[in-house]
């Protein structure tokens, strides 16, 4: 996974975190299946978008804390509530590497 590809689907998953919307309950359809044939394409690309997003929220909640919480501070602009011994530069770009592993091993490219 290059850097572009992982850049795009952290924006997705910001995106899809800041909506108020996130279904709970119980969906409508399959939990493999987030489309129905019938919809039309702009509803599939969403459905996968959302799928992408769902994949790279499990794979952030399973980063370690500091990893965790500096993929927040960086893409969702969440507040820095206590100092790291590192740069969040650094840690950052290290939770970047464990993300592209963490997606490749979910079929993630």
């Amino acid at each position: 996974m290059d850097s572009d590809r992982l850049t795009y689907l952290l924006q997705t998953w910001a995106e899809w975190s800041r909506r108020d919307d996130h279904g709970l309950g119980y969906p409508s359809t399959a939990a493999g299946i987030r489309w129905r044939p019938g919809d039309d394409f702009d509803g599939m690309v969403a459905s996968l978008d959302e799928t992408m997003a769902l994949a790279v929220d499990a794979c952030v909640d399973g980063l370690p804390d500091n990893e965790r919480i500096a993929v927040g501070v960086v893409v969702l602009a969440s507040p820095r509530v206590w100092r790291f011994r590192e740069p969040i530069e650094v840690i950052y770009a290290r939770a970047r590497e464990m993300l592209k592993v963490r997606l490749n091993a979910r079929g993630i490219e």
